[in-house]
């Protein structure tokens, strides 16, 4: 098991080799972009082996790094996102059992889907509008139909808002929900023992 770290003031993301008891090896590091914040995982090019996606905030771009399976990875591919990538998530939005990604805009009150071609390239981003100032997305299926479903956290409006999947890598018009004041970050979890994916939201 492997942890990893981005370092949005270093341009670097940093990769720990677990020795299995608790502790890690030294870091190796990585180049990115610009202010990196948020990394993800996936196998993106279908290898069986564990890939990174990094959004970085300043560029207003993500890095695909792609492993090698010897802790080593490749040199970076940039994707295009929204302005101000915060936060990005992986599933599969389009039922290919190809790995897609999600990406929270906090610039441009946007969501990013990019949908991956299953040889670690995606296609080009289309997006939704969320709420004031999204800072956090995760997936999960909300509506218990096997589709994949977005939230996303909107710190600007008090508010989270959940796109539906339609099963083909679109998604329906948000609905909001209200929070806390300034929600920053959001988790799923069956909380009750229902069988019901729910919210866990960081105020």
């Amino acid at each position: 098991m492997a942890s990893r770290h981005v370092c949005h003031d270093k341009l670097l993301v940093s990769i720990l080799l677990g020795y299995g008891n608790g502790t890690f090896h030294g870091q190796v590091t990585y180049g990115t972009g610009n202010a990196p914040y948020s990394v993800t995982t996936g196998d993106f090019n279908g290898d069986n082996r564990t890939d990174l996606a990094i959004s970085n905030f300043a560029d207003s771009t993500i890095n695909i790094l792609i492993g090698n399976g010897d802790r080593t990875f490749q040199s970076q591919v940039t994707h295009a996102t929204g302005k101000s990538p915060i936060s990005v998530t992986a599933d599969d939005f389009d039922g290919d059992d190809r790995t897609d990604l999600a990406v929270a805009n906090k610039g441009s009150d946007t969501v990013s889907i990019l949908l991956g071609n299953g040889n670690g390239t995606f296609q080009g981003q289309v997006t939704y509008g969320t709420g004031n100032d999204p800072n956090s997305v995760t997936t999960g299926d909300f509506s218990d139909d096997n589709r994949t479903d977005l939230p996303v956290a909107n710190k600007g409006s008090d508010t989270v808002s959940i796109f539906l999947g339609s099963g083909n890598g679109t998604f329906q018009s948000q609905s909001a929900n209200g929070t806390g004041n300034s929600p920053y970050s959001l988790t799923r979890g069956d909380f009750n023992g229902d069988n019901r994916t729910d919210l866990a939201v960081a105020n």
